[in-house]
């Protein structure tokens, strides 16, 4: 049985480990300190933070913030490589849009997500989300980079991150 559940005292050390693998996936080694603010953020009544559990074990998390003034912004998707291919990430992108649009002031959801995350990118279109064109750039890529053409202009893409790899958002 799957379940979104409000974040525990109990639950801690395994939504710290498994904060540290989601960061990881993103080529990212974060601090002690990261760790600690991301939890505390979880647990802030002003976002929407949740583990996602199957059958009593935490299989992920999902993290929901407020952006352009509206609580609606999936900032966190993460499931576990233990529990992946199970619909875990379906089954929390559902919950979470019935809890975000039940608020008279939300009408969409939004996730941001890496163009080289295909498993990613089907699963969101599979349950309806759309591209509205936005696009984050960094002055520094880490790993294995390419350049493309993006508008007509060269831009320098990560080719060697953890998504080509298997891992998901």
């Amino acid at each position: 049985m799957n379940i979104l559940k409000k974040v525990e005292l109990c639950d801690l050390d395994e939504l710290s480990g498994l904060l540290v693998e989601f960061w990881h996936s993103q080529l990212v080694t974060p601090s002690d300190s990261d760790i600690l603010e991301d939890i505390r953020r979880m647990i802030d009544p002003k976002g929407i933070g949740r583990l996602i559990m199957h059958d009593e074990a935490i299989a992920g998390f999902i993290y929901v913030n407020e952006k352009y003034g509206y609580l609606n912004n999936i900032e966190y998707l993460y499931i576990d490589k233990k529990f992946r291919g199970m619909g875990l990430a379906a089954y929390a992108i559902g919950e979470i849009k019935r809890i975000v649009l039940a608020h008279a002031d939300n009408d969409r959801v939004q996730i941001e997500v890496s163009p080289n995350n295909i498993r990613a990118l089907k699963l969101y279109h599979r349950l309806g989300f759309a591209c509205i064109d936005t696009m984050t750039l960094s002055t520094g890529i880490p790993g294995k980079t390419e350049e493309i053409l993006l508008r007509e202009l060269p831009f320098r893409i990560n080719t060697e991150d953890a998504f080509l790899k298997g891992d998901s958002k």
